[in-house]
């Protein structure tokens, strides 16, 4: 008798408007407008500050859990979140403008996320992505996206051994007020993914602030007896911790992609996955700089990735000024007998 097919309790998919499996969907991210987030029974709807570019400009994300499940919505301050067996789904929203300090609202942000998971019981970040205006001015001496790696270093720091249980993540400077913060939480840690080529970014030297980025360059979730997520953190065009390729957007895309691919054979070396290049993934987005490098940078994309993987392009400053494009990634596998005994054992 043949198993049965493996299930994850979540699955991300892009998708338009309106479409059924959207409208019945647990989670719903949108793009566009001013950021913010909508409770519903079993739902939580999303928006993200971010406006979409290029020829996918109408899609979202739907996050669907197994046999159309609902999960349990909540809220807890600040924190809403939608909680299913397996894993938390959070979402944490507070005003931050474009003047704002976000370094004391970042450090308020994540031990109220830290609380919320561990009373909920589920105590481990998996994901999480942070948007906030303005990332690249500069504020009390210091730029935006440093005040926030502040904020957010001294919470996780303030654990031991905290760099094992840094969560993949994405920063990144929207256009609207707020400072957003969503999240996947479990109750098991996953496993981290860092790359060679690159210094771990809470490895950091001080000339890029005084608090390194708390972030792994990858996590890889057995989100069941079955199956598997890798989530790949925002990717840009770094070797070592220096940013290559100044004013070179196919050159960034370039260097992007080969940080991803190195981080998908450590992936594949180190765990019972079987991804082995970019074109592998599940899902891509691409934060673009600027607007009018959307038509280029989709035409690059499509010559080296070709056209299977789903990609969404959001137009967003990145956290160096330098710096013209980054690139986030998931790669969702369901596991053979084989796979699943290995991981077991």
């Amino acid at each position: 008798m043949s198993e049965p097919a493996a299930k994850s309790p979540l699955t991300v998919t892009y998708c338009g408007d309106e479409p059924p499996e959207c409208a019945s969907a647990p989670v719903v991210i949108r793009f566009g407008g001013v950021s913010g987030v909508e409770r519903k029974p079993g739902r939580l709807e999303i928006r993200v500050g971010l406006e979409p570019l290029g020829v996918e400009s109408g899609w979202g994300e739907c996050w669907s859990l197994p046999d159309g499940a609902e999960g349990e919505t909540g809220v807890d301050g600040s924190l809403s979140y939608l909680r299913h067996k397996d894993c938390l789904i959070g979402c944490w929203i507070q005003p931050l403008d474009a003047a704002g300090d976000p370094d004391p609202l970042t450090e308020r942000a994540y031990r109220e996320i830290l609380a919320g998971c561990r009373s909920l019981g589920f105590e481990h970040l998996v994901r999480v992505w942070n948007y906030l205006p303005a990332i690249n001015d500069p504020v009390a001496g210091q730029e935006r996206y440093r005040g926030f790696c502040s904020g957010r270093a001294r919470v996780f720091e303030a654990f031991p051994e905290y760099e094992q249980f840094l969560p993949a993540a994405t920063a990144i400077g929207t256009h609207s007020d707020g400072l957003l913060i969503y999240f996947i939480a479990t109750r098991e840690a996953a496993a981290r993914i860092e790359n060679p080529r690159q210094v771990s970014a809470y490895r950091y030297p001080r000339q890029y602030g005084p608090r390194s980025p708390s972030f792994a360059r990858a996590s890889l979730w057995q989100s069941g007896p079955e199956s598997a997520e890798l989530f790949i953190s925002g990717t840009a065009s770094i070797v070592g911790h220096e940013s290559r390729h100044v004013g070179d957007l196919e050159a960034q895309i370039d260097e992007s992609l080969r940080n991803i691919g190195v981080l998908l054979e450590q992936a594949a070396t180190d765990h019972p996955v079987r991804v082995e290049k970019p074109r592998d993934l599940s899902l891509l987005k691409v934060y673009l700089r600027h607007v009018a490098d959307a038509p280029a940078a989709e035409r690059h994309l499509r010559a080296r990735l070709g056209h299977d993987v789903p990609c969404l392009l959001l137009h967003g400053d990145i956290c160096r000024e330098e710096l013209l494009v980054e690139i986030e990634g998931l790669y969702s596998e369901r596991l053979t007998r084989g796979v699943r005994d290995t991981i077991k054992n």
